[in-house]
């Protein structure tokens, strides 16, 4: 089952598509219940899907005992299925029950592949992701806290 275009015109990963763009988007995408404790991601494992958070608290936890929390509705988990070598960076947990959209990497990757202003728009806002969270990946952020708005 796909989901409604509306749902997703407020994220900020999908901000800049028009009503077209949006359209083929959700076509891809399927709600998805997840239960606390249920894994979405594995690090280093191959990345085949990509997730949008309606509701619910997740950890993604990355090498080095780091780890960030994620609930806002629109927060993306899985960018690693559009970027090479297409390998989970992380370990995404849902901490509570809650709601994602999920869509098949592979399958979002044909489509931004055929359609380059839909590419430019979108990878725009995954590459805004990685630069934001690259650093505590790593471990170069200090004591100050990060916050994540995608």
């Amino acid at each position: 089952m796909t989901i409604d275009a509306k749902l997703i015109e407020g994220f900020n990963v999908f901000r800049e598509l028009d009503a077209d763009e949006l359209k083929k988007v959700a076509e891809l995408m399927s709600p998805m219940s997840v239960t606390e404790g249920e894994i979405l991601t594995q690090k280093d494992k191959p990345a085949r899907t990509f997730y949008v958070v309606i509701k619910g608290n997740f950890m993604i936890e990355f090498e080095g005992e780091r780890a960030f929390t994620i609930h806002e509705p629109g927060t993306v988990m899985g960018w690693s299925t559009l970027v090479t070598p297409f390998t989970y960076k992380g370990t995404a947990v849902a901490l509570t029950d809650g709601e994602v959209v999920e869509m098949p990497g592979n399958r979002f990757y044909e489509l931004i592949q055929s359609d380059s202003g839909l590419c430019d728009k979108v990878m725009k806002r995954i590459n805004r992701i990685i630069e934001e969270r690259m650093p505590f990946m790593k471990g170069e952020l200090t004591g100050s806290e990060q916050k994540l708005t995608e």
